[in-house]
């Protein structure tokens, strides 16, 4: 067998020298605590953001993104409805050709 290329090794030795350190950085409380609260601030900016988008683009006629997590939510469920129709259609159909 071959030896690793060369970007390889010099993404382990990165890794090596950069691995123990962020992993002891991301796995203390204090770096949860800040990526927590971080992300309340973000939700706390963009949750009014997007409110006003959505009703801007209501009153221009178009959906917004919320819109369309609704419809791909009800096409998932109308697929899943399908998928159980066919199949119960197809051993229906199986029996009928077994009982002939």
């Amino acid at each position: 067998m071959t030896d690793s290329p060369a970007w390889r090794k010099a993404f382990d030795g990165v890794e090596r020298q950069v691995g123990p350190p962020l992993r002891s950085l991301t796995s203390s409380s204090d770096f949860q605590l800040a990526a927590h609260r971080l992300q309340g601030a973000v939700r706390a900016v963009t949750a009014p953001v997007e409110g006003l988008l959505s009703w801007g683009l209501h009153v221009a006629g178009l959906p917004s993104h919320a819109d369309i997590r609704r419809l791909r939510a009800q096409l998932t469920e109308v697929q899943r409805e399908l998928l159980t129709l066919r199949r119960e259609l197809a051993d229906a159909e199986r029996d009928r050709e077994g009982k002939r």
